[in-house]
């Protein structure tokens, strides 16, 4: 097995189980934490020291190519050697196959400055796309036309991916379905936490067509990109060092049918509570600074 970089841990846990990156302790100690989805699939999550968005990226290897879906919160490899860890997968995935080392492009779920700021990392690398943040680029380059639920296939050899245009959280956000994984990566559309809506008529749209996908392709498993639900159900607070104990960060096909209809029912701007997302419909601003001031709160007390 592949020795990672410094500062970076191997998760050797079930999908379900706690992460050590943003724990109390650990979160101290480690930049980067890689936990395998399966054998084709990485999950790399940074640390909450790294970043309090905690946010995480998704490494899908192919044959052909591999697909890094988002590069995080750090720009500099000594803050969160991303491209390192994604080389030494990459080797060790190879390896395992006997094949050579695919080339990689790197994509994002959207274009949020917590999911491209790694991008720097990457320039430069041998054999590397970098696909740009505009929406416009982001869909030429997978020959989307942005509409919510109408599918373009993405072959990274032996793993044929669906990509699709889902709007709403952000009008770069994209969804990728892999149908004989049963995986769809949902970036910041789907997952334990809050979805900030930007705009509500297309979230309605892209998250009928995600459901309609996912029921299409056998999808049992929904990965997304942060977690902001306490195991007790509560809200892990906004810009937390650390997060005590979340619920597990991947969603079933049960859970996102339930966000669907949340978000059907959502009307006009404000807080909707729900599970498994609380809605937050155009930024509303006193809400929005009452979420910053918990989170102050509890990084003064000691609790985040």
């Amino acid at each position: 097995m592949t020795v990672l970089p410094g500062g970076v841990l191997r998760d050797t846990g079930p999908l379900d189980a706690p992460w050590d990156c943003v724990s109390k302790d650990a979160s101290k100690r480690w930049k980067l934490e890689v936990r395998a989805v399966d054998d084709a699939t990485f999950a790399l999550r940074q640390s909450t020291r790294v970043s309090t968005e905690a946010p995480i990226g998704y490494l899908l290897c192919g044959t052909e190519r591999a697909l890094l879906l988002d590069t995080g919160d750090a720009k500099e490899t000594a803050d969160c050697p991303l491209r390192e860890t994604v080389d030494a997968l990459l080797d060790e995935w190879a390896a395992s196959q006997d094949v050579s080392r695919p080339p990689l492009v790197v994509a994002h779920t959207h274009g949020h400055y917590d999911h491209v700021k790694g991008d720097p990392q990457f320039a430069g690398r041998p054999d590397t796309t970098i696909v740009a943040k505009d929406v416009d680029a982001v869909h030429a380059f997978f020959g989307l036309d942005g509409t919510p639920g109408a599918t373009t296939e993405f072959d990274l050899g032996g793993r044929l991916l669906l990509i699709t245009a889902i709007p709403g959280h952000d009008a770069r956000s994209i969804a990728t379905v892999d149908p004989a994984a049963g995986l769809l990566v949902s970036g910041d559309t789907a997952y334990p936490g809050r979805l900030y809506v930007d705009d509500l008529a297309a979230a309605k749209v892209s998250l009928r067509s995600m459901v309609d996908l996912a029921e299409a392709h056998g999808v049992h498993t929904v990965l997304g990109c942060h977690v902001e639900r306490a195991a007790d159900g509560g809200d892990i607070p906004l810009r937390a060092r650390f997060h005590p104990e979340e619920v597990p960060f991947a969603l079933t096909l049960e859970q996102l049918r339930a966000l669907r209809d949340h978000v059907d029912r959502a009307a006009g701007k404000g807080v909707h509570p729900g599970d498994p997302m609380t809605l937050y419909v155009g930024n509303p601003p006193w809400p929005m600074l009452k979420l910053l001031g918990r989170g102050l709160l509890a990084r003064a007390t000691g609790r985040g």
